[in-house]
């Protein structure tokens, strides 16, 4: 090869001779020297002059010069590319430049790479992120970084990359992006990234989790987009901009399923308070010199709140079910979907909060976003139905008229979990009962994470002890209603009593009220080793009703923990069975083959041992 014997030093001294004459002048291919542009072939010229061997400009080809001082640290760069582009001369040098590896800070060629990365290669990134921001992409910071800190003896490392970040401007985890840059092979890239070395993603193999969540979510080929640096010559800052917009806005569907993976926006919620499962409105108090007063409640103010219909099913179109849940209104501006919403409501007389439901991936409407048309025709076309409940429980009419029906928000029924009984949660967990949409975090998160392992993986939880009146409630619920009332309470306490006092139970630990199964309150347990009886009470004066009442619930509880040994299901309740009713108690038991048995309760019997009879 020619010009085999010249050296970085001869180099440096010839571009420095060469920028003192008279003439500079920079063909279309130029040396990139402290930001100034010199001309291949006037450099090699200018050598052969300062060592006393001038030879011709023409007895040599430009490309192998510029090969040859490439080679020895030198960028070249394309004079001819407009409005500051990427060319594949300076894409090309940065692949050749970046190989060198090590950066020497006393070296003037390795200086000048520096400066050319960084004021070159990577300004021109920077421009390309800017770019995008006027589409309404944003930004974190402007820091960047062309090399990276080495322990070597041989100096720090020149980056083989460039890149910025670019986030959706609805974006607010910082850990998952979009980045855009050059590679070490010159090309240009753009794609989902995200921060591995953070200690979030450090931990418990997350890396790993989000490649494969990457794997199984885009295709092979279109992991990230790349434009060669052999192709560079047909693009330009628009057709540029254009593709990477195209592919962000694309990919932003994947952003968002992987945010929610790693990251589930999880709230917390109030309902007003509604003893018919929120399909209806209640009668409740309110008081109409309350109205447009700030610190009274919508439903003191009108008798009502919007959440009474929740769970209606007039309100379920195709599978998803459309309402109105007051804390949604309060949501950031920038928040349209709530992976997890809890819902809990504050009894109005004890004041105790109970869970009530868990939504998932809830879509929030805005008051200025099209919703369709079937929606808003399904809720004006039932407003006189809503009217006329609101009728039966006397609250105010006047005011739903003049509203405009539509929902704020959305969700799967199929996919929601309504809990079969309220879960009373710790009086201390919520100090605000404000219709505000609760974070979910520190206190409220182990709470809440403590129910659902409750609820996925149900255990018995024993606790010995009498807790009858500390739940004390009264709500509708599926496969019945549970009435824990003064009925309820004297049974409760009785037999809390009688069990503690009698022989046959003097092995055992009694629980009343205190024992969940799951998130499930048992009405009473006693306990010996590993083995339990549980005890189901209901109030009504017929033994069938008793029993239809509580079956379901008492087998609940004994099945849903696999590993529980049951000795027996006793159903107690205040009526006396009849003929009748032991036929079809003791068909029941053969039929179901359960160790099932009934108790009576006697109001009037003050001896404790005898206010229990069995069947």
């Amino acid at each position: 090869m020619k010009f085999s014997e010249i050296t970085q030093e001869n180099i440096v001294e010839a571009i420095k001779a060469y920028l003192k004459g008279d003439r500079t002048y920079a063909s279309k291919y130029a040396i990139w020297w402290k930001g100034k542009l010199v001309s291949p072939s006037g450099v090699i010229s200018k050598h052969y002059e300062l060592i006393g061997k001038p030879i011709d400009r023409n007895s040599f080809d430009t490309s192998e010069a510029q090969k040859v001082l490439l080679n020895l640290g030198f960028p070249i760069v394309d004079t001819s590319v407009q409005d500051s582009f990427f060319s594949k001369k300076e894409l090309n040098s940065f692949e050749v430049l970046v190989k060198n590896k090590y950066y020497d800070k006393n070296s003037p060629v390795d200086k000048n790479i520096g400066e050319f990365i960084s004021k070159v290669i990577w300004e021109k990134t920077k421009i390309w992120r800017e770019k995008l921001l006027e589409l309404d992409w944003f930004k974190d910071n402007n820091r960047y970084s062309w090399q990276i800190q080495s322990k070597s003896e041989k100096g720090n490392i020149y980056r083989d990359y460039t890149w910025f970040k670019v986030f959706p401007n609805n974006n607010i985890k910082k850990l998952i992006f979009f980045t855009l840059g050059v590679g070490g092979d010159g090309n240009l890239y753009y794609k989902i990234d995200i921060k591995r070395n953070d200690d979030f993603f450090k931990q418990n193999n997350r890396i790993r989790e989000f490649d494969s969540l990457m794997n199984s979510m885009i295709e092979e080929d279109t992991k990230y987009a790349v434009i060669k640096k052999e192709d560079i010559e047909h693009e330009n800052w628009s057709t540029l901009i254009r593709k990477t917009d195209a592919y962000f806005t694309d990919k932003l569907t994947i952003t968002d399923q992987i945010s929610s993976h790693f990251w589930p926006e999880r709230r917390l919620m109030r309902l007003v308070w509604n003893d018919k499962n929120w399909k209806f409105p209640i009668s409740r108090y309110w008081n109409k010199n309350w109205q447009g007063r700030t610190d009274k409640a919508h439903h003191e103010q009108y008798g009502f709140g919007s959440e009474e219909w929740l769970f209606n099913n007039r309100y379920l179109i195709e599978g998803t079910q459309y309402g109105y849940v007051r804390g949604i209104d309060t949501m950031p501006e920038t928040s349209y979907f709530i992976d997890e919403l809890y819902l809990y409501s504050l009894h109005p007389k004890t004041k105790q909060q109970f869970l009530i439901a868990k939504l998932f991936d809830v879509e929030i409407y805005r008051e200025e976003e099209i919703i369709d048309e079937l929606i808003l025709s399904t809720f004006e076309n039932n407003r006189d139905l809503m009217l006329d409940e609101l009728k039966q429980v006397n609250a105010d009419t006047k005011f739903l008229k003049t509203l405009e029906l539509r929902p704020n928000m959305s969700f799967d029924l199929n996919r929601a979990i309504i809990y079969e009984e309220p879960i009373l949660l710790n009086q201390d967990l919520l100090k605000i009962h404000r219709f505000i949409p609760n974070k979910i975090k520190d206190e409220i998160e182990l709470a809440i994470n403590e129910i659902e392992t409750s609820f996925k993986k149900p255990k018995i939880k024993f606790e010995s002890g009498n807790g009858t009146g500390s739940n004390s409630y009264s709500q509708s619920i599926s496969g019945g209603k549970r009435n824990v009332n003064r009925t309820h309470a004297d049974i409760t306490n009785d037999l809390h009593e009688y069990l503690t006092n009698s022989k046959v139970y003097k092995k055992f630990e009694i629980s009343t009220e205190k024992t969940r199964v799951g998130n499930n309150l048992v009405d009473c347990a006693a306990k010996s080793e590993d083995e339990y009886i549980l005890f189901e009470v209901k109030t009504t004066n017929s033994v069938l009703t008793n029993i239809r009442q509580a079956l379901g619930q008492i087998i609940e509880y004994a099945l849903l923990d696999t590993s529980l040994n049951v000795n027996k299901l006793i159903i107690i309740g205040p009526a006396i069975p009849n003929e009748r009713d032991l036929v079809y108690f003791q068909n029941l038991k053969e039929q179901l083959k359960l160790p099932l048995q009934y108790w009576s309760y006697s109001f009037e019997e003050k001896k404790m041992s005898n206010k229990f009879q069995k069947f």
